[in-house]
């Protein structure tokens, strides 16, 4: 399965409650994500596609790009392009 931008989305705006977001908004300061969101975010994508997200890398993602760039670069975490199973 792959990590598809449009689904990191969809799953951060459903955290945030948010219909339509884009993915270069900032979650915290465009979408007002506070830090319990952002954990439940990361909570959310850990569980979804099976993967440990560093809390410290998590920091650094400001806007959904960022968020799906480093769930694509995770070990366990399919790569763009790869053959899905």
């Amino acid at each position: 399965m792959l990590i598809e931008l449009e689904e990191v989305s969809r799953v951060v705006g459903l955290v945030l409650g948010r219909r339509a977001l884009t993915a270069d908004q900032r979650m915290v300061e465009d979408l007002g994500a506070e830090s319990a969101d952002i954990l439940n975010i990361m909570v959310t994508l850990e569980q979804k596609y099976g993967v440990h997200i560093d809390e410290a890398e998590m920091t650094n993602a400001a806007t959904v790009r960022d968020l799906h760039h480093l769930l694509t670069r995770l070990p366990h975490a399919p790569n763009p392009g790869s053959d899905p199973a």
